[in-house]
């Protein structure tokens, strides 16, 4: 079975450590090394390739996973930001605006990831976390968007240096999500509400931008988190507001809508519980999805495609789903502010297979095996004790590693679909006792 890697960013440096996949899981100490970055290290979709900001100024560059070998390099020394296309065709950087930047083609760039060529670029002033990617192309892609004052362009997503092919126009839009899966491309936009005017959420499909496939429009709605399903098939919309207009949350206040992809169903998803939300997740089959909601102790219900609750997974110190890649296996978490109350459930057996705790874990996630969960502590949300443990799916601890400088990074490489077979839990697997891991 093929290894699991890491891209593990640290004080003075960054390498792609293997971890093997079966156990005793161990983890390599040193790993392949590539430059020291300024940002995240960015995987392709399917693993294959990786992509780090030269801190050492000669741009981004562009690693072949399996041997860490450079393939390209990037002449753009100042990017502050990268991303990958979903088939790892084309690389986006962002830097920061400046007069020759604006003469040459713009700050926001496109390239070939694997020559390293740029292909066009874009004037884009503003820059924020939460909007990266600001280029997102179509799953296969054939299309690209671009979101402009109150609306989106759209591009041939193979050659967008030959013009604009499509627009999308609506006032006030902040922010759009393209879907997965095939054509006919579906586009979700939002424009916040302004005074008396209410929010606005649309569906569109593409080549068809004049008409909406469906709409929907609410008050108290200044943000939104569009959630599309794996298959494109159905978009979760999570709407919230600065200010709880009752006063009863601090949080502010939070909605979750249900819209269909084919602009036939349309509507509210009840919870039983006051209070935010505080996460929603589909599951990788796209089947079904989990919302954690509610003022302290939080709930966790599991929903169907009809927005029908089917399991209660009762209440608990949790803020955090996050599915296994192959669906069977979840942790319901509690990170941040909460002291890491973390629950492990087969989500086949709609069974909890263990209880423990990993206090001050500030980033985690599941390995594309789904056999392992990453729980990491990293600066700068904590300054102290960075490092990470690897916890079986069953809550048995398998890996430590304390960091004798500041960490910055942990992330698993991708998988290819179908790369980990999808594995029931082990009848000799020992489920870990409810407690603090050691």
């Amino acid at each position: 079975m093929s290894e699991l890697q890491l891209a593990v960013r640290f004080q003075g440096g960054a390498a792609l450590r293997s971890v093997e996949s079966s156990d005793p899981y161990k983890v390599a100490v040193t790993g392949l090394p590539i430059c020291s970055s300024k940002a995240d290290v960015e995987y392709t979709a399917d693993g294959t390739l990786a992509a780090a900001i030269d801190a050492e100024g000669r741009g981004v560059v562009v690693y072949t996973t399996a041997t860490g070998q450079e393939q390209a390099t990037l002449s753009c020394p100042n990017a502050i930001a990268v991303a990958f296309s979903p088939r790892g065709t084309f690389i986006q950087t962002w830097e920061k605006l400046t007069d020759e930047l604006q003469q040459s083609g713009g700050n926001l760039r496109v390239w070939d990831s694997s020559t390293g060529a740029f292909l066009t670029g874009f004037s884009q002033k503003n820059f924020s976390k939460d909007q990266w990617p600001l280029i997102q192309w179509t799953h296969d892609e054939n299309i690209s968007c671009l979101a402009i004052s109150n609306g989106v362009h759209l591009f041939n997503g193979q050659d967008m240096a030959s013009g604009v092919i499509g627009k999308i126009s609506q006032d006030r839009l902040t922010k759009f999500a393209v879907s997965p899966g095939p054509a006919p491309y579906k586009i979700a936009t939002f424009s916040p509400e302004a005074k008396d005017q209410a929010a606005s959420i649309k569906l569109y499909a593409y080549p068809n931008l004049s008409e909406t496939i469906s709409a929907k429009s609410m008050f108290r709605a200044s943000d939104v988190a569009f959630l599309w399903s794996p298959s494109g098939a159905a978009v979760l919309v999570k709407t919230s507001t600065d200010v709880d207009a009752t006063g009863q949350s601090y949080y502010g206040e939070s909605k979750l809508a249900f819209m269909s992809a084919d602009g036939k169903t349309e509507g509210n998803v009840t919870l039983g519980k006051e209070g935010p939300i505080h996460d929603v997740a589909w599951s990788p089959a796209g089947r079904e999805f989990v919302v954690i909601y509610g003022f302290m102790p939080a709930k966790a219900t599991l929903f169907d495609v009809k927005c029908k609750a089917v399991f209660d997974f009762g209440t608990g110190s949790r803020n955090t789903v996050a599915w296994a890649p192959h669906g069977r296996f979840l942790v319901l978490g509690g990170f941040g502010n909460i002291a890491g109350h973390v629950e492990f459930w087969d989500n086949n057996k709609k069974k909890q297979l263990a209880a423990i705790k990993a206090p001050g874990t500030t980033n985690w996630a599941w390995s594309p095996c789904s056999r392992l969960f990453l729980a990491a502590t990293l600066f700068p949300r904590l300054r102290v004790d960075n490092g990470f443990r690897l916890y079986k799916y069953d809550g048995r601890l398998v890996s430590e590693e304390k960091a004798p400088h500041e960490m910055y990074q942990l992330t698993w490489r991708p998988a290819r679909p179908g790369q980990y077979p999808d594995r029931p839990a082990s009848p000799t697997s020992a489920a870990a006792s409810s407690g603090e891991a050691a």
